[in-house]
């Protein structure tokens, strides 16, 4: 037998028709599920595994998570029962670089897709910080974020605070 165009024509008309047919799916794929904001993954109780002071002019590095007392710090983020952050407090008697207590939020609850950092705000009483996160908790369970101190614009010292989740 030999094929025609027009028989060429029916075979592709056909083949079409049955991939669109086999293209609609009954399948349920399950219901609609919010999805993950960052306030979930920084939410919880967190201690200081390392804090790292830079000399911004220069880029020296100093260690401080065994200087004056720093190895007490611990940070509590709380959401309230629909995952809103609320609360925050500051423990330990480590220098108070941060407020020690008072609401936190996220400039943004997800990454940000043009790549720039997340920033956390901690507002206190009278005293606010805004620092930068680096690192988001994952399977690592870790936190980190950057304080950036700055003098008429210019950026002098930073502390990277590296953090791990504690047991709830």
């Amino acid at each position: 037998m030999k094929l025609t165009k027009s028989h060429l024509t029916s075979l592709l008309l056909a083949l079409t028709v049955i991939t669109g047919v086999g293209a609609c799916s009954t399948i349920d794929d399950g219901s609609y599920v919010e999805p993950i904001r960052l306030y979930e993954k920084i939410e919880g109780k967190w201690v200081l595994n390392s804090l790292i002071q830079t000399d911004e002019t220069n880029a020296k590095n100093m260690t401080l998570t065994n200087e004056l007392n720093f190895d007490t710090f611990v940070l509590s983020l709380n959401r309230d029962q629909n995952g809103q952050p609320t609360t925050f407090s500051v423990e330990g008697t480590a220098p108070e670089l941060l407020p020690l207590q008072g609401v936190w939020t996220l400039d943004n609850p997800f990454t940000k897709s043009d790549g720039t950092a997340v920033q956390l705000l901690l507002k206190g009483k009278g005293d606010s910080q805004r620092l930068t996160i680096t690192t988001v908790s994952g399977n690592s369970q870790t936190l980190e974020f950057k304080l950036l101190r700055t003098v008429s614009g210019k950026p002098f010292v930073s502390y990277t605070y590296n953090l791990m989740q504690s047991e709830k």
